[in-house]
């Protein structure tokens, strides 16, 4: 187990304060301002999911290096709204034909799920010698603040388990496009791209989504469920859509903007680290990602077929990256959004309800005072 004096930032930044100060804005200022940056720089090269990726990256190594940036907990769930309301615009009437693949995708999320989680946890008792309990909720393929908070709960080590689920999102989210690229030889544009050539949402339109944003995210935190925070703005903008209130998407400049918070966050969970402290639980992470996604790939070209999905599509409703950042693949892609999102918020509500059950059926609990 590490020491929590190992752990300078990593777990405050997951409890957001509320009422920052001007220091603490000034940082935020920085990081978005760099995340910027880096999605400008790799939109000028062309790079896939530019935004977010470009954000992502620049942040996560100043972080490293000791640059003061910042994670804003409410910034990103506002963003991660607004990512929920475009969601919603994948649920047309013509999603009704393709239900029969949604009831196989998730068994095949539930077989998957299962079978990852054990291999990880196991190769974290065994190979990374962590504890029964921190390896286990470290080792669940999603649920980064539910499984740190359960898992401290139970006598885990917070900052272990936060740090390897951190490492596995960045990890997933940074591989996962270049394996599509490259190995699938897909065409992955810039998100902002492929939404530029559709109808954006303007006038009334626009003012609607606006108000399925905040009364989703309000209706999300109020039922307290799993993934609320995006699963209530799509719900309510998908009701929109399905109902002929709304056609348009919302403006891709918006949605650029998101992927910006939503990739520097992703970076800033990784401020003051000590890499050479903290190499083991990274090292033991990246290969637990890597290994995940190997397996996610593995299986989507062995089930795919059966399902009548394309392998890219079953791999980014199986990868464990962050459901945010997935449906934003998806995005570029252009592949069934709405088939992906809800297998990732099957996913999550798998883990968040059934790990804690199968903790206690193991016995394996030493709750904490």
């Amino acid at each position: 187990m590490i020491k929590p004096s190992l752990w300078p930032s990593l777990w405050p930044s997951l409890q957001p304060s509320l009422q920052p100060s001007l220091g603490q804005i000034a940082r935020l200022a920085f990081s978005l301002l760099l995340g910027a940056t880096g999605g400008a720089v790799f939109f000028y090269f062309d790079l896939p999911l530019a935004w977010m990726l470009g954000s992502m990256t620049f942040t996560t190594i100043a972080a490293l290096a000791g640059a003061p940036v910042r994670l804003h907990m409410p910034l990103r769930m506002a963003m991660v709204a607004v990512l929920g309301t475009l969601l919603g615009s994948a649920f047309t009437p013509q999603i009704l034909d393709q239900l029969q693949h949604w009831g196989a995708g998730v068994v095949a999320i539930i077989l998957f799920v299962t079978t990852m989680t054990a291999l990880s946890v196991g190769f974290f008792i065994w190979f990374g010698k962590m504890d029964r309990t921190t390896a286990y909720f470290a080792g669940t393929p999603g649920g980064l603040g539910e499984m740190t908070i359960i898992g401290e709960q139970q006598g885990g080590d917070p900052r272990t388990i936060a740090l390897v689920h951190a490492t596995r999102i960045f990890v997933v989210v940074l591989l996962l496009p270049l394996f599509l690229t490259t190995v699938q030889d897909l065409d992955i544009p810039n998100t902002s791209r492929v939404l530029a050539g559709r109808p954006s949402a303007q006038g009334w339109e626009l003012a609607i989504l606006g108000v399925c944003a905040v009364i989703g995210f309000f209706l999300g935190q109020y039922l307290r469920i799993p993934g609320g925070r995006i699963l209530g703005p799509m719900s309510v903008s998908a009701a929109a859509y399905l109902v002929g209130l709304v056609h348009g998407r919302p403006p891709a400049e918006l949605i650029a903007i998101a992927q910006v918070v939503i990739g520097s966050a992703i970076g800033a969970r990784f401020v003051g680290l000590n890499l050479r402290q903290t190499a083991k639980p990274i090292a033991l992470a990246v290969c637990s990602a890597v290994a995940m996604l190997a397996m996610a790939a593995l299986f989507a070209t062995i089930i795919a077929p059966s399902l009548s999905l394309p392998m890219h599509a079953l791999l980014l409703a199986l990868s464990p990256g962050g459901l945010a950042e997935m449906s934003l693949i998806a995005l570029a892609l252009g592949v069934d959004t709405a088939f992906i999102a809800t297998m990732h918020l099957v996913r999550i509500l798998l883990i968040v309800t059934l790990a804690p059950i199968f903790f206690r059926v193991l016995k394996w609990g030493n709750p904490a005072e």
